[in-house]
């Protein structure tokens, strides 16, 4: 009798892990792919990347995703910084140095891509081109405009996820603004190397200050940037593989019992 209990024990295990959805290689990624804070990045667990922590005190910047930035905006992350190869599924931005009293996201279009390059924080091009990998990928391209207050993370679900290997080169992000107007207020987001210049990071951006738009590059300098990596789930093979085996051990089991 106590056999027979464990046996059907097995069976209802195996009817319950039958029942639990696979999302096999879509963890982190929106379900809906679309843009804009409709379709919120994965949440950051404790492994995931900050890149520039600790952030500049009482400071921060509005480009590219605030003051109405319209342009190129490049920046370059050393693959120091990175403990290993990764899938990234998400950009997050912080905004807890420096308090505008913004209640309201920029509006307008952000297309944002990831590649792997040679260009590091003290050797970035101002020729935007030159410094994309060959694996330059556009992993969002939508609307951010969403409701803020101080304190507020920008995160950035990727519709496409991009796998990085710190072995190949460093990281280049890449956002191209179009379109974009203020709602209500700038937003300056954290950044890393306005009082001593780092060794991690570099951009390069469009100003338009004299009236005539030239790049401008900020060696050791650059917005504290969060990555949110792909979490890895049991493949369906690998579901059914332990069904399997758990079949196979309720029908000893039941043998056993009959024997």
């Amino acid at each position: 009798m106590k056999m027979n209990k464990i046996a059907c024990g097995l069976v209802l295990s195996l009817c319950a892990i039958a029942a639990v959805p696979v999302f096999a290689d879509s963890v982190g990624v929106p379900t809906v792919p679309s843009s804009g804070p409709s379709a919120p990045g994965p949440a950051a667990s404790a492994n995931d990347p900050i890149i520039g922590l600790p952030a500049d005190t009482g400071i921060g910047n509005c480009f590219p995703f605030s003051c109405a930035y319209s342009g190129l905006y490049q920046q370059v992350y050393t693959s120091s910084q990175f403990s290993g190869p990764m899938t990234i599924t998400g950009l997050e931005f912080f905004n807890t140095s420096f308090n505008s009293d913004a209640t309201a996201m920029n509006s307008g279009n952000w297309a944002v891509s990831l590649s792997t390059t040679s260009a590091d924080w003290n050797i970035l091009s101002s020729t935007f081109a030159s410094n994309l990998g060959a694996d330059n990928t556009l992993v969002f391209s939508g609307n951010l405009a969403q409701p803020w207050a101080f304190g507020d993370t920008l995160v950035i679900g990727l519709t496409t996820p991009f796998t990085y290997n710190p072995s190949n080169g460093n990281l280049l992000m890449t956002v191209d603004a179009t379109g974009t107007s203020i709602v209500d207020g700038n937003i300056f987001f954290d950044t890393n190397g306005a009082y001593q210049t780092n060794s991690i990071m570099s951009r390069v951006f469009l100003y338009s200050g004299t009236g005539e738009e030239i790049a401008l590059i900020d060696p050791g300098y650059g917005l504290v940037t969060g990555f949110t990596e792909q979490t890895s789930v049991p493949e369906p093979s690998s579901l059914l593989l332990l069904g399997s085996g758990l079949l196979g051990l309720a029908g000893v089991l039941r043998r056993r019992v009959v024997a």
